[in-house]
């Protein structure tokens, strides 16, 4: 499947986290969605062509997209000015999260978005870190808000979505 996707440094997805914790991700977002749906539940941004990623696990570190996620779905989206200049800027913007510990306690501000949104302490969760590091405007954003954009904002292009 490798040689079939072309990544990119900063393209950005998102998957499906098939344990409860993910379902209840799923099931939170799906009640505040504007369009009623929710698919992934983790996001996370690619670092090189290879499938190193950085996200928001258990701590903030980096794995391999391909063997952390075989056989799930996934959406690899790509923003449409992403070169090595805006990579580096952007990559600056997040670099300083990584090792930090997971901000698990930010999970129940999200029961109330504009909580999320608006009491934050430089921590964030997965789909935090990855909004982050595009936009200057990325508290209370989650997976689904990741994921809406890529496949509805015009400045995104949908690069894979399937079953890796």
């Amino acid at each position: 499947m490798t040689q079939k996707i072309k990544l990119q440094p900063g393209m950005i997805f998102c998957t499906q986290n098939p344990m409860l914790l993910g379902k209840v991700i799923n099931v939170v977002q799906k009640f505040w969605a504007k369009d009623n749906q929710s698919k992934y539940s983790h996001s996370g941004i690619i670092l090189n062509e290879e499938g190193l990623t950085f996200e928001a696990l258990w701590t903030n570190k980096r794995q391999n997209l391909f063997s952390a996620y075989a056989g799930r779905k996934v959406l690899i989206g790509r923003h449409v000015d992403m070169d090595a200049g805006m990579f580096t800027k952007c990559w600056n913007r997040i670099q300083h999260h990584e090792g930090r510990w997971y901000a698990g306690h930010r999970l129940l501000f999200f029961l109330f978005p504009p909580i999320a949104k608006y009491i934050n302490f430089g921590q964030g969760v997965c789909s935090e870190i990855t909004a982050q590091f595009l936009w200057q405007n990325w508290k209370g954003l989650n997976p689904d808000d990741i994921s809406d954009r890529v496949h509805h904002w015009k400045n995104f292009e949908v690069v894979f979505e399937g079953v890796l």
